[in-house]
């Protein structure tokens, strides 16, 4: 977290010599703006799927492993600004986007009233040769964003992905689930024990 802090000094000092972009639209960012211009962000479809209320991601996954309640923070679309997004935070080394969601997310949760009191935040690995080839974990920054603002540890490494598979995004829901289902493992599941974990991953 130190680090983070130093990183966003920098480049808040970095900023009049070399101007940020919005990672949706590419227009240079104005003072207050940050990842994102205000365009973009109004622009992003919020799901509004929350813990108080049954929605659609609940029901896709209803049968298929036990849990207590799904929401999500998009709607996903194959084309738009969250595409952007995504590929930047994945594919382009910028894993600032994925802590400036965490936060937003957070925000969310925060006043969410059925929103449980946790006791892990848990983020779906990646293979350590994925992971090495990437630099990081796309997830890590959001998990840490939530940690921050929910006060909940996040704990990076309490899952094992135990093969190395080529991307999910091309598979269906069925396939999807039949493959994950045995790629994972815990490193000590004793410390899990009657705990109320928040498994997050970046597309369902």
């Amino acid at each position: 977290m130190h680090f983070r802090r130093i990183k966003n000094v920098l480049q808040t000092l970095l900023n009049p010599i070399f101007p940020k972009s919005c990672f949706g639209c590419e227009a240079l960012l104005v003072k207050g703006e940050k990842i994102l211009c205000a365009f973009c962000r109004h622009e992003l479809p919020l799901s509004g799927y929350h813990f108080g209320v049954e929605n659609n991601m609940d029901k896709a996954l209803y049968g298929r492993f036990e849990f207590k309640k799904a929401a999500a923070l998009f709607f996903y679309n194959k084309e738009g600004i969250l595409k952007h997004c995504l590929q930047y935070l994945k594919y382009r080394k910028q894993d600032q986007i994925s802590y400036f969601l965490g936060l937003w997310h957070a925000q969310i949760l925060k006043k969410d009233p059925f929103f449980p009191v946790l006791d892990f935040i848990i983020p779906v690995p990646l293979h350590p040769k994925k992971k090495r080839k990437r630099g990081y974990n796309q997830l890590n920054g959001y998990g840490e964003a939530l940690s921050q603002v929910l006060g909940v540890p996040f704990l990076e490494n309490a899952v094992i992905k135990t093969a190395n598979t080529k991307t999910q995004t091309r598979k269906n829901r069925g396939l999807r689930f039949l493959s994950d289902s045995t790629l994972f493992k815990l490193r000590d599941s004793h410390i899990f024990n009657d705990k109320k974990i928040l498994l997050i991953d970046d597309v369902m």
